[in-house]
């Protein structure tokens, strides 16, 4: 009876190897197609090759920096342009090349909204979080919980008090870091499972003081601008601007990052 279970889970096991294997060759494939038809300038074909790869589950930045460039190229998508390249950036928020082009798209924006400035610390906290990507900092994490955990060995069992004191030292500092490559990790990864932001993708949208209003338009924003969502009702959201302005838009309007 236990042969015939192992056998069982054996089989399991290698069928779901063989399809993963079999999805990763159709991924490739699709990839070097998207890759050869956006350097033969069929930005169309490509996007749609590489939304069939975000499709099957298989996101990543570089995913999506190539469709941000494809609808950069096709022009008249300046608003999923947007969206791709804020995508890409929260997966990878030291993508140089993502950020290059996210400037560059919103230089083709209408809105021009002043952001409230924040607090200098919480400034540099987060430049210093992002020069790393949350997979980064997690191995970094590691790297100092190993250096800790050699550091208490010396300490534990060096043989001079020079040596102790030093492990002793080095363990503390090492034990701080981590924590704080830790808690950037999961701050990272909290804020990529996040769907708190938006970009708007139709060229005008108006902003309601309720979901549903027919009344007059509090304000009108513009393909490629971006919003925080901070409630929702049905086809509705609750947004909020960078200065700090709320209304409500429809779904259809925007795209969650």
């Amino acid at each position: 009876m236990k042969t015939m279970i192992r056998t069982m889970i054996a089989a399991v096991v290698l069928a779901v190897s063989a399809v993963t294997a079999a999805g990763a060759r159709d991924v490739d494939s699709l990839w070097a197609q998207a890759v050869n038809e956006y350097t033969a300038e069929n930005y169309e074909t490509a996007l749609a090759a590489f939304t069939s790869i975000e499709e099957a589950g298989y996101v990543s930045p570089d995913l999506y920096y190539n469709m941000g460039n494809c609808c950069y190229k096709l022009g008249h998508r300046l608003g999923l342009s947007i969206l791709y390249y804020e995508k890409a950036l929260k997966l990878d928020p030291s993508y140089e090349d993502a950020a290059v082009n996210l400037e560059i798209a919103r230089e083709g924006t209408l809105d021009r909204i002043e952001a409230v400035p924040d607090f200098i610390l919480l400034t540099w906290f987060r430049e210093f979080r992002d020069t790393l990507s949350s997979d980064s900092w997690a191995w970094i994490a590691l790297a100092l919980l190993l250096t800790v955990a050699v550091m208490v060995l010396l300490f534990r069992f060096g043989r001079s008090l020079a040596l102790r004191k030093t492990a002793f030292a080095l363990a503390v500092v090492a034990l701080v870091f981590m924590v704080i490559s830790a808690a950037f990790a999961f701050n990272l990864r909290s804020a990529v499972e996040d769907s708190g932001e938006a970009v708007v993708t139709v060229p005008v949208s108006s902003v309601k003081s309720s979901p549903g209003s027919t009344d007059q338009s509090l304000f009108i924003l513009h393909e490629g601008t971006k919003v925080s969502v901070v409630d929702s009702l049905g086809e509705w959201y609750r947004i909020e601007l960078s200065d700090g302005r709320q209304g409500w838009m429809q779904g259809n309007d925007v795209e969650l990052i």
